[in-house]
């Protein structure tokens, strides 16, 4: 067995911090709401095994904005996402990563609402609500709100749960980027069902970095699973080792948004190196 969600302090804390956020989401605008809204959406959620499909495989970018985090407290002031994504996809992101957690990250749901209305016609590519979810509300939240993908992180989680919100997502037409830190919920992520997992180099207990998680769990995740990496990936370098160990797709945000312009520094990042 896994250490419990009390014994990790910082997880903790948020995770009691998104619950009460959600029940009190649920009291003004109540699931059933949601799920009239959800009948009447027209477009449908772009899967990212659909949206990198085709042409010359290489290793994909999903660039991430964010306000803050409790890593690096406040990474950019003044923060204006729509200037940041708008950067991101015309500099060759092939997906977006939008923060939608307040009282952690500096987002808000409508962040990512406003930025699929606004620019999701301007190119295809799938846009990821990245946000503590806990609970099914979520799931059909993140699908009112415009998301193509849902990040469900195992440590957070019951088996149980998880299996639950995988099932609801692919229900909605979404995909779930299933997080883990560990050989044991890797194991929990294929077990509940994920075929997009992602693995997240820095311990969000102990916000540490380890580049070498990616290398140690790729052998154990099975043909045909999408695999992403996350969290401590800074330059060209790192990316081409990604790309060397079978990674589909990385996921950026702090090294870009820590540079004076976050597209300029995604187009350095998908520079070729021998």
């Amino acid at each position: 067995m896994g250490r419990s969600i009390e014994d990790h302090p910082l997880l903790s804390r948020i995770v009691r911090s998104k619950q009460t956020e959600v029940e009190a989401s649920e009291h003004v605008r109540p699931v059933s709401l949601l799920e009239q809204d959800v009948t009447t959406m027209r477009e449908q959620p772009l899967s990212p095994r659909v949206a990198w499909a085709g042409g010359k495989k290489r290793l994909r970018v999903i660039a991430e904005t964010k306000k803050k985090s409790p890593s690096r407290g406040v990474i950019r002031e003044p923060y204006d996402p729509m200037a940041i994504v708008s950067g991101y996809l015309m500099n060759g992101a092939s997906g977006i990563s939008v923060l939608t957690d307040g009282p952690f990250f500096g987002g808000h749901p409508d962040d990512l609402r406003l930025l699929k209305e606004k620019l999701a016609r301007e190119t295809r590519v799938p846009f990821l609500r990245k946000d503590f979810l806990i609970l099914p509300y979520q799931i059909w939240e993140s699908r009112c709100l415009g998301a193509d993908i849902v990040l469900l992180i195992a440590r957070i989680l019951s088996f149980e749960r998880l299996s639950e919100m995988i099932a609801l997502s692919r229900r909605l037409g979404l995909s779930a980027l299933v997080e883990v830190h560990s050989r044991e919920e890797l194991d929990m992520a294929l077990d509940a069902g994920s075929d997009l997992v992602g693995i997240n180099h820095r311990d969000l207990d102990s916000l540490v970095i380890d580049l070498g998680l990616s290398e140690k769990l790729a052998p154990h995740i099975p043909k045909g699973v999408l695999r992403v990496a996350e969290s401590g990936l800074k330059t060209p370098e790192d990316r081409k080792r990604m790309e060397d160990l079978g990674y589909d797709a990385v996921l950026v945000g702090e090294s870009f948004l820590t540079a004076p312009d976050p597209g300029v520094a995604l187009k350095e990042f998908l520079r070729d190196v021998d």
